[in-house]
């Protein structure tokens, strides 16, 4: 767990929210625990914005793969486009999508 893990935790337990909104850090809460709390976190704003940004999901070629599969065995729409009849549907399609662009 990182640092900037391990204060958003204390800083939830002493009853202070911690958000990413807009390109910034929002602080929530009591204003005598913010006002106790306002230094460490300045301290730390450029890693608790880190921390709190939302992750770009990872997607393993293996699991869009599986479940690119996983349709396609219940599609017959996917079924013929692989046999080279037509294209896929609109689902197999997006999940195609993902898979070419996850694969090595």
């Amino acid at each position: 767990m990182s640092d900037a893990t391990t204060l958003i935790r204390k800083a939830l337990d002493a009853g202070i929210e911690l958000q990413f909104v807009g390109g910034q850090l929002k602080v929530t809460g009591k204003r005598k625990a913010v006002e106790c709390w306002a230094s460490k976190l300045r301290e730390n704003k450029a890693a608790l914005i880190e921390a709190l940004q939302p992750r770009a999901p990872s997607l393993d070629w293996r699991e869009a793969d599986r479940v690119y599969q996983l349709h396609h065995i219940g599609c017959a729409t996917c079924v013929a486009a692989g046999r080279g009849y037509g294209l896929r549907c609109g689902t197999g399609t997006a999940l195609w999508a993902a898979y070419t662009a996850a694969a090595p």
